[in-house]
């Protein structure tokens, strides 16, 4: 039965609808579905001694629709153009700012914690969703298990410190917190943003594109900035 694809699938699902409707329930952002969900799994792969290879034989399905389901956020897009032209350059200037600033704190970091050239380079697309992070991650010579990995701490710390930092900062623009949670937060902050609003969502979704795009165009200047202080 452990064997049988729709072990890893049901799994899956049972688990994060449980800690969805808890997150629901309680109102608590910090208690993140996707984050929980992932220690409950690994802990009853582990108490259970039940192997990975089992339980991603149907639970890779999910991993494969990252792709389509990225497209698929063209679809709001689309439908708020009319936004998209009225705000654009506050938006390019914003995805734009929010690249460069990642890629100097990637470069920061590396000299600070003296990190080798293979991990560096498994950083440098950590704020894009994983469709895109793992080709450039692999393209540049990185573990591209290190990154999703990374990309999904990355977006999920994202989503669930929104709500408290726009509060702290009284950030009330939804144009801002949308644009924030897109470039900082990739799909998991996406998917927050659209809990937040409708224009949370567009604006989000524009800056999840823009940033992916931004980030495959400014990868290998920031991989020789980190070859230039290694």
């Amino acid at each position: 039965m452990i064997e049988h694809p729709l072990f890893g699938i049901s799994l899956t699902i049972l688990v994060f609808s449980l800690f969805r409707k808890l997150q629901v329930k309680t109102k608590i952002s910090l208690l993140n579905p996707l984050l929980f969900s992932s220690i409950l799994i690994i802990l009853i792969l582990i108490v259970f001694n039940i192997s990975y290879d089992d339980y991603n034989g149907g639970a890779k399905i999910f991993t494969s629709l990252i792709g389509p389901a990225t497209v698929a956020l063209a679809i709001p897009l689309y439908k708020h153009q009319d936004l998209f032209y009225k705000n654009i350059k506050l938006i390019l200037i914003s995805v734009l700012s929010s690249a460069i600033a990642h890629g100097l704190v990637i470069t920061l970091l590396v000299y600070l914690f003296k990190l080798d050239l293979k991990l560096g380079a498994s950083l440098i697309p950590k704020s894009v969703t994983t469709a895109i992070a793992g080709d450039v991650s692999t393209a540049l010579g990185g573990y591209t298990n290190v990154t999703v990995a990374i990309v999904i701490i990355t977006g999920i710390i994202g989503a669930s410190l929104a709500p408290l930092l726009n509060k702290v900062f009284n950030i009330n623009s939804p144009i801002a917190q949308g644009l924030a949670l897109g470039s900082s937060a990739h799909a998991v902050g996406t998917s927050k943003a659209i809990e937040l609003g409708e224009t949370q969502e567009t604006m989000a979704t524009l800056a999840l594109i823009l940033t992916g795009i931004l980030t495959v165009f400014l990868s290998p200047f920031i991989y020789s900035a980190l070859m230039y202080i290694i």
